[in-house]
């Protein structure tokens, strides 16, 4: 498990909110992505730097134009944002913290 953050992460604060939740449960990337600038402040050019999607795709997602279909990119938000699996209906991502993995390894 890395500890690299990227800077798109979301911080637990905005993970939180209703809005942002629903907008996870619904999929809706470009609503998450004006969420996240929203509340969290982070411009959408961090955002397609972390996930791997040109600036301008990010704001006509935030803007209502298109939409995020493909797995491999939707695991790619999933990842760039740190935004947890079980949001998505996925399995943990390698970057978070498992049961087993709290506290120290056994000798």
């Amino acid at each position: 498990m890395s500890d690299y953050i990227p800077p798109a992460a979301l911080p637990e604060h905005v993970l939180q909110r209703p809005d942002v939740q629903e907008a996870l449960a619904q999929r809706d990337f470009g609503k998450l992505f004006y969420l996240t600038r929203k509340w969290a402040g982070i411009s959408y050019s961090k955002i397609a730097a972390s996930c791997g999607i040109k600036p301008e795709r990010v704001g006509r997602l935030a803007r209502g134009d298109g939409a995020v279909t493909t797995y491999d990119k939707i695991l790619q938000i999933c990842d760039g944002m740190r935004i947890p699996g079980h949001f998505l209906g996925l399995l943990p991502r390698p970057w978070e913290k498992q049961p087993d993995q709290v506290g120290d390894p056994a000798p």
